[in-house]
């Protein structure tokens, strides 16, 4: 309620991904709106914890320019408690901002599974927790170099995205880039 600027485009944002994205997917997928719209509402709710919890590092870093991460350290709390809750107070925005992408998918023929939904969501708070104290970890170990935070983070962030094959299918990519599917394969198939 303090920054209602951050708030709003927290929230928008998946859906400028969803409405300047997803047509052009849709184009490229030969006008099939519902199919896209079943495998690229879940990337965008990977996008949001991505960049989501990734930002609670910047987070800290303010905090610790401003004092007010040193006036929380003298608090009667573990430091453990400290870093979980920042990381756990991520996933209020995230379950929201689901919700709205959902929301805002299901006229366009988003076809809804509720206990995958379920399941995808609790999938991705678990991996934003770790992610957090990832992002946390980083804002510490270079909080005297805040530029170096932000380019570990972007460096991390987008070939992460790309070379999951999130946005995009590697499948057409040229061969390095198939690595990863490779792999991936012979270990699914070595798991059977």
């Amino acid at each position: 309620m303090r920054d209602p600027f951050s708030v709003i485009f927290s929230l928008v944002q998946p859906l400028v991904f969803l409405g300047l994205f997803g047509p052009l997917l849709v184009g490229a997928a030969g006008g099939d709106m519902a199919g896209t719209l079943q495998w690229f509402v879940p990337v965008i709710l990977v996008m949001v914890a991505l960049f989501g919890t990734a930002s609670t590092g910047a987070n800290l870093l303010f905090e610790m320019q401003t004092g007010s991460h040193e006036r929380t350290l003298v608090a009667p709390l573990s430091r453990s408690a400290l870093l979980v809750g920042r990381a756990l107070k991520e996933l209020v925005p995230l379950v929201i901002q689901s919700t709205i992408v959902v929301l805002v998918a299901l006229p366009f023929g988003f076809s809804l599974d509720v206990p995958g939904l379920i399941a995808g969501l609790a999938v991705l708070a678990v991996f934003g927790i770790g992610f957090g104290a990832l992002s946390h970890s980083l804002a510490l170990a270079r909080r005297n170099r805040d530029w170096m935070f932000w380019m570990v983070r972007q460096t991390l962030l987008f070939p992460l995205m790309i070379l999951s094959g999130m946005l995009l299918p590697l499948e057409d990519g040229p061969a390095w880039m198939q690595v990863g599917i490779v792999v991936g394969v012979r270990a699914m198939k070595r798991a059977r």
